[in-house]
């Protein structure tokens, strides 16, 4: 028997109307949906992507069970979502949590196998103006609670979706986000976290419970005192979840201060040059800021480019200092976007030639010192030195330092054997 369903994907981008046959477990279904919907079979480290369902009215459907054993009605309405991980690139990441059956994959040869019928994509998003310049504003207070959220978490990584709303503006569009929904049941530790199927579950109740009339603009994350980037992993997730042009990926660090916005340029993954924390003058009191009208920010924007310009290089010059994993998320570390009262154009991009040349990382020397280069950081040295970066947190202790921050390019740290580091950690 085939049970009729709207199967959407888990940012509700697009719907596809299906018959789903109700004798087939739901983990087969899910993976079978995936290939139909052409989402990804592996990540973005060769590790096979389990996917699930998850109703609206039942929540996640137990992926051992068929549809008829769980006596769904008929048409129901599901969403397809992966178990993923947003992780540093080199961190150690485990296979499925649950063993799952083989599925059989229909064949034209074998008739009597099982398949679904999918029709046509619908899309659930009709944005217009998809080229107009792009502001990203997001509520103080959600501002706020996303960095609770992430302090609350005790040196692992954290994640959660953006809710809101596009809001036209002059000749932008401007992504306003204006509530979050994070997932708390969602397991991190201090280089990866992973996106089960029940962190969706999590996430999409409180969206379908507490917003019902915003939508999905996007995800954050946070870094454990690895600074402000996006690594393979976390490319990997917006390229394949969030693939609208106006969804946005919000990271921050809550050890180091850095936060920022990445959004789709010209079909690319890039940082946001800046971003607005709107809200009312008592909200953006502890800020620093105050309400401007945009005009009045823009027309003082173009006149101290050439002023912004100079001081970003003076104080490049003048203070180099560490800003989280660069080599172990990104090959370069991007400069944080800084946050203003509104959402503001950005001045005119430094020339490569025009910046300072850091200096290069030295090798471990055999008396057993390292000298800091400028995207070097403790996980990403022991990663490289010790090939586990776990150790990061007893190589800090060793050396005497109580924060990642206050590591110097051209400081010397000492290496001891790894053995050594094995047992300050375990103390």
């Amino acid at each position: 028997m085939e049970i009729a369903a709207t199967i959407s994907d888990a940012a509700d981008i697009r719907a596809y109307d299906c018959l789903l046959p109700d004798f087939v477990k739901v983990s087969c279904l899910a993976l079978r949906l995936a290939e139909l919907m052409h989402l990804p079979k592996h990540d973005s480290n060769g590790r096979q992507i389990v996917y699930g369902l998850i109703s609206k009215d039942e929540g996640l459907l137990d992926q051992n069970s068929s549809l008829a054993e769980l006596a769904l009605p008929s048409p129901m309405s599901l969403r397809l979502v992966p178990e993923i991980f947003a992780a540093a690139d080199g961190a150690k990441i485990p296979g499925p949590t649950e063993a799952t059956e083989p599925c059989e994959k229909p064949t034209d040869e074998n008739p009597t196998d099982w398949d679904i019928i999918i029709g046509e994509p619908v899309a659930l998003i009709h944005d217009d103006r998809l080229r107009a310049k792009l502001d990203v504003h997001i509520d103080a207070e959600v501002h706020r609670q996303i960095a609770r959220f992430a302090k609350a978490s005790h040196g692992k990584e954290c994640v959660g979706m953006l809710l809101g709303a596009i809001e036209p503006e002059a000749n932008a569009r401007v992504i306003h986000i204006s509530a979050a929904a994070p997932a708390k049941c969602a397991a991190g530790d201090s280089a990866s976290i992973r996106i089960s199927l029940e962190a969706w579950e999590e996430m999409l109740a409180i969206r379908d419970s507490q917003y019902p009339k915003l939508r999905v603009l996007g995800w954050f994350h946070s870094h454990a005192g690895w600074g402000f980037f996006m690594s393979d992993a976390d490319m990997f997730i917006h390229r394949h979840f969030f693939p609208h042009p106006n969804m946005v990926a919000y990271v921050l660090d809550p050890t180091t201060g850095r936060d920022g916005f990445f959004y789709w340029h010209e079909g690319r993954i890039s940082i946001c040059p800046n971003y607005g924390v709107v809200g009312s003058s008592a909200e953006l009191k502890s800020y620093g800021l105050r309400q401007k009208a945009a005009k009045r920010v823009a027309s003082r924007q173009n006149m101290k480019a050439c002023k912004w310009i100079a001081a970003a290089l003076a104080a490049a010059l003048l203070y180099v200092a560490f800003a989280g994993s660069s080599s172990l998320r990104h090959s370069k570390e991007p400069e944080t976007p800084k946050p203003a009262a509104v959402a503001v154009s950005p001045p005119a991009a430094v020339p490569a030639s025009q910046q300072p040349t850091p200096p290069k990382a030295a090798p471990a020397s055999k008396d057993g010192e390292y000298v800091i280069g400028k995207h070097d950081n403790p996980w990403g040295i022991c990663n490289k030195v010790y090939k586990d970066g776990d150790l990061a947190g007893a190589l800090m202790r060793y050396n005497g330092l109580k924060s990642a921050t206050g590591l110097q390019v051209g400081q010397k740290i000492k290496l001891p054997p790894k053995e050594t580091l094995r047992k300050l950690r375990k103390r």
